[in-house]
């Protein structure tokens, strides 16, 4: 038995996202579509230094050696990060500079990366800075009683370099000032008009007429600097109302965590470079030279702005369920079981189901968790409607959203002010449950309708991320979401879950316990198989169980569109496993786990991945999916994203993926599923009943 291996988290981190800058890179995906999958690459990124280079900084200088999984020493991660980014930020700025900026300008697109660039403009940008940006602008010298500025994370500023004039006799001068680029009042760009849209960096203006804000000095250099500030919280929770104030205490001390990256112009005078390191206690090899634009997350701005429909990927307009269509979606819900598949289907039956329920006169309490919710939801007004209408409505609140504890505090104070009791999930656990149950007061009796769902309560990421979503009014189901907010809000532990699983309960031991399952089945001679869906396999137990299954000769197909540590294909140990990976024009957010189970095959959908923080350190849901057209359908979405030939990738027993090899037909498994929903929506629409079969048999071996 070969002994078991794993990949490094965070290498296969940077494979992921190796992934994504193909996408950029990839010719066969319209130039704008490539400048989104840059803006995400240097996103993706940035939250990577903020938190997982920040946690392994800390850990190296603790001095924590290697982990019991045989990982490399958090000090020697850190030196393999640095090298594998520069090589990904040198690939990344070469495609911008060399091919997509020219190949936009072409299309009409011009987006202007250097200052000699500018002259075209110059009497529009004099008239710009002086009416627009001069009144915005604010330098920050260094002086004797002017401290270093703090400068915030992620903000761009020109750092800028002066030697007092001779006739300059003010007692107190500088050689050192910084100028924050105001991006957040007219955007990252200038747009100008010409033979086609031209966009013009903010930095760059600024630079042009930067000696203007210093009068009595000569400006030796002004360089576009950035900063990268750690942003991983550890909170001590003693109570949910001192957790609020823990929370909105962090996120006020933010901007002075320490420095994780610094990020600067390539010509940059080291004078310069060498006074920040010294103050932002940042050791050289965590400075970045860039040679271009930097943050190129704000080229989303430049997609959006543009109109011209030939540099996009055609978008795909989520379908609106036909089973919903003018009735009322309680009777819906109550006849049977409804799966739907975003962004393919519409969210707006979400929406709409909580809106019915805060206006219904019969509907008497609603509960709800929510963890990352969008900058006007919907869904919060409906819960607030319903609060001040008189209705019950509970709301567990996850404050510790990472990014999103702000936004989150001010939903649960304006719920709070509406008459709703909200909760802050238990203390220890992020609550990541998606779940939503209503109690509706009908003529045969009290009866509970309930969404569960595998992505968040959010109306804008659900037209970016594939998520499903089940309706149910099954008794069993009820019961137990009814347990699972009694655990949230009373801490009150069920004597018995009849349908849910839930983490950190007995997830984690449901999971080892369907595994081996498998592998006792194939030990027997019977059926035995596994295809799996999620976002991250990390999980050193549940990859060791997976390869004791593999040895026992259970087949496993997983589809992992992030971090996976498991090594495929190893002889002795995991030749029956294969791992994928599909990313595309939508992030694959969807977790579904089928286990064969002697060709009487189970389905179930979830909130959590396989990773440790999902099943031991937060409040996570595993439902079943029982109705046979739903089982059936979800099969059939499986197949169809298994047999993609044009976005999916194949993890060898390297640690590395190759892309898989592209036909003279390629399947998109975007363009097919959303195909799907369509001639499902069409069909029903003609009142033909479809009963969904899978593309394959889900018993069939390979």
């Amino acid at each position: 038995m070969s002994e078991a291996r794993f990949i490094n988290r965070e290498t296969s981190w940077l494979e992921f996202n190796e992934r994504v800058l193909y996408e950029a890179i990839d010719r066969d995906n319209p130039p704008l579509e490539r400048a989104k999958f840059l803006s995400i690459v240097t996103s993706n990124l940035e939250e990577f230094f903020m938190i997982r280079v920040a946690v392994l900084k800390k850990q190296a200088e603790a001095g924590l050696k290697e982990s019991e999984a045989g990982e490399i020493s958090a000090a020697e991660q850190l030196a393999e990060i640095r090298d594998r980014v520069r090589k990904m930020l040198q690939r990344q700025y070469r495609f911008l500079r060399d091919s997509l900026l020219p190949e936009l300008a072409k299309a009409g697109v011009r987006i202007v990366d250097r200052q000699e660039d500018l002259e075209g403009w110059a009497d529009a940008l004099e008239s710009d800075f002086h009416d627009r940006l001069l009144p915005l602008l604010t330098p920050l010298s260094v002086g004797p009683t002017h401290p270093f500025p703090n400068l915030l994370s992620g903000r761009l500023y020109l750092a800028v370099e002066l030697t007092p004039l001779p006739d300059n006799h003010f007692q107190e001068q500088s050689r050192l000032s910084f100028v924050e680029i105001p991006t957040g009042a007219f955007g990252r760009f200038l747009m100008f008009e010409g033979d086609g849209p031209g966009f013009i960096p903010v930095e760059l203006v600024v630079r042009r007429f930067i000696g203007r804000l210093y009068g009595g000095y000569s400006v030796d250099s002004a360089t576009v600097v950035r900063v990268t500030r750690d942003a991983d919280i550890s909170l001590q929770e003693d109570g949910a109302s001192d957790l609020m104030k823990e929370i909105e205490s962090t996120i006020k001390r933010m901007h002075r965590r320490s420095c994780v990256k610094l990020e600067h112009e390539a010509d940059a005078p080291e004078s310069l470079l060498t006074a920040l390191r010294e103050h932002l206690n940042l050791p050289a090899e965590d400075q970045f030279a860039i040679d271009g634009l930097l943050n190129l997350r704000d080229l989303f701005e430049i997609a959006d702005k543009t109109l011209s429909d030939d540099l996009k990927l055609k978008p795909l307009q989520p379908v609106y369920p036909s089973v919903f269509e003018g009735r009322n979606p309680f009777e819906v819900i109550a006849e049977k079981d409804v799966l739907l598949i975003h962004p393919y289907h519409s969210y707006d039956p979400v929406v709409e189901l909580v809106n019915r329920a805060a206006d219904d006169p019969g509907v008497v309490a609603i509960k709800q968790t929510l963890y990352r919710t969008s900058s006007d939801s919907a869904i919060i007004r409906a819960l607030a409607r319903a609060a001040e209408k008189g209705k019950y409505v509970s709301v567990i609140d996850e404050l510790k959203a990472r990014f999103d504890e702000k936004r989150n505090i001010e939903w649960a104070r304006r719920l709070e002010d509406a008459g709703a009791h909200v909760t802050y999930g238990v203390a220890g656990l992020k609550t990541h449950a998606k779940a939503l149950i209503i109690v509706r007061k009908e003529a045969s009796g009290i009866r509970r309708y309930v969404h569960l769902g595998t992505g968040n309560y959010n109306e804008s990421t659900a037209k970016l991320y594939t998520d499903f979503s089940l309706f149910t009014s099954d008794d069993r189901i009820g019961e137990d979401v009814s347990s699972l907010f009694n655990l949230l809000t009373g801490f009150s532990l069920a004597a018995h879950w009849k349908s849910l699983t839930i983490a950190p309960i007995d997830l984690r031991n449901r999971f080892v316990s369907l595994i081996r399952r498998e592998a006792e089945n194939a030990r027997n001679g019977l059926k035995a198989k596994i295809t799996a869906k999620m976002n991250s396999l990390s999980d050193l137990d549940i990859i060791r169980e997976l390869y004791a299954a593999s040895q026992a000769g259970v087949k496993i197909r997983l589809l992992i569109r992030g971090i996976c540590c498991l090594v495929p294909g190893v002889p002795g140990l995991s030749e029956n496993i294969r791992v994928e990976s599909i990313v595309g024009r939508f992030l694959e957010h969807s977790r579904i786990y089928c286990f064969n189970n002697n060709n009487d095959p189970e389905y179930f959908l979830a909130s959590a991945d396989w990773m440790m923080r999902n099943l031991d350190r937060r409040v996570e849901v595993l439902f079943p999916v029982r109705d046979r057209d739903a089982s059936a359908f979800l099969q059939t979405v499986l197949d169809i994203q298994f047999e993609d030939n044009r976005n999916k990738w194949e993890l060898d027993e390297n640690g590395r993926y190759r892309l898989m090899k592209r036909s003279v037909k390629p399947r998109d498994s975007f363009e097919e599923l959303y195909r799907l929903v369509k001639d499902r929506e069409k069909d029903a629409r003609k009142s033909k009943p479809q009963d969904f079969r899978p593309l394959r048999n889900p018993e069939e071996e390979e």
